[in-house]
């Protein structure tokens, strides 16, 4: 891609020596996780189904601590991209190059994916030990990537707009999160109506005498909120949420194996992937009004157009 802010971006947090540590320090955590739960079960003379069944969950705690990590680091790293040019006074500069408010975002967005891409992809290798107990198999592991990919890339676009709209970077930080928490919250409360719904159509099935073996619904909760969008991963690959459920919801533990929740996944991921769209075509924008509706702009772009002619000139 043609983008000069991301290539500068890129070079510079490249070429500073706190990114090779992050990615030495995230890569060790993950190795003596997946040493710990997945491969150590295999270096002892015996290997029981109670070990191979720890592996597996081992492999989801890897990826729920990638989640998490995500989801507190990602809304950060782009919550200044904009506000944090607006404070060193060099945004005006960059609007009236022949980069533009489009280029500009999209540079900032995907300098900040590139380096959490780049720790999501460390962590293959340590995910991909779980296809020794056949707990997983590869286009799921590929696809747990995938859609930590996408959580990351939703929850920068939500820093991306917060610093767009804001002139701080403190307060575009602290309105990131806060809308990233409310966010999650929002999108949670349908949980209830679905779970209810879900139940209703079992009991409905049952009461006909109708053989079931899937139940035909898309949740929105599923749909909307990425924590159920894991847990949907999960549940898929890996079974483990079976028992813990009669604890919580008696209607979602007894139509748990009647759930596609690979469908529901699938469902997620696309939402994530739209979220992300809209929400980087919504700081461009926000960009490119403020750029149109500012004399000082156009006052500053003619002034540096009549300069460089004068150095040109002589």
């Amino acid at each position: 891609m043609n983008n000069p802010i991301f290539a500068f971006s890129a070079i510079r947090r490249m070429r500073s020596v706190r990114t090779p540590l992050l990615i030495t320090l995230y890569s060790l955590l993950l190795a003596a996780l997946a040493y710990f739960t997945v491969y150590g079960r295999f270096m002892g003379a015996t290997v029981t189904l109670g070990d191979m069944r720890l592996s597996v969950d081992g492999y989801a705690y890897m990826i729920m601590l990638q989640f998490g990590m995500l989801v507190l680091v990602a809304p950060a790293m782009t919550a200044g991209s904009i506000s944090g040019e607006r404070e060193r006074q060099t945004l005006d500069l960059l609007l009236v190059t022949n980069t533009g408010p489009v280029k500009l975002v999209l540079g900032k967005l995907l300098e900040s994916f590139s380096f959490l891409a780049l720790l999501v992809m460390c962590s293959l290798p340590m995910l991909s030990l779980v296809l020794i107990t056949g707990g997983a198999t590869l286009a799921q592991v590929l696809i747990s990537v995938a859609f930590l990919l996408l959580t990351a890339l939703a929850a920068l676009s939500v820093g991306l707009v917060c610093s767009s709209l804001f002139q701080r970077t403190v307060t575009s930080t602290v309105v990131s999160y806060l809308s990233v928490f409310a966010l999650g919250l929002v999108t949670l409360l349908p949980l209830w109506y679905d779970v209810k719904r879900i139940g209703d159509l079992y009991d409905a099935m049952n009461i006909v005498g109708q053989q079931l073996h899937m139940i035909e619904y898309t949740p929105v909760s599923f749909t909307l909120n990425p924590g159920l969008g894991l847990f949907s991963l999960l549940a898929s690959q890996t079974q483990m949420f079976s028992s813990i459920l009669w604890q919580f919801s008696y209607s979602l533990a007894n139509t748990y194996s009647y759930l596609p929740f690979d469908h529901f996944l699938y469902c997620n991921m696309a939402f994530l992937a739209a979220a992300s769209m809209l929400l980087t075509a919504l700081a461009a924008l926000n960009g490119l009004l403020r750029f149109l509706g500012r004399e000082d702009c156009r006052a500053k772009f003619l002034n540096m157009h009549i300069s460089f002619t004068q150095l040109n000139k002589k």
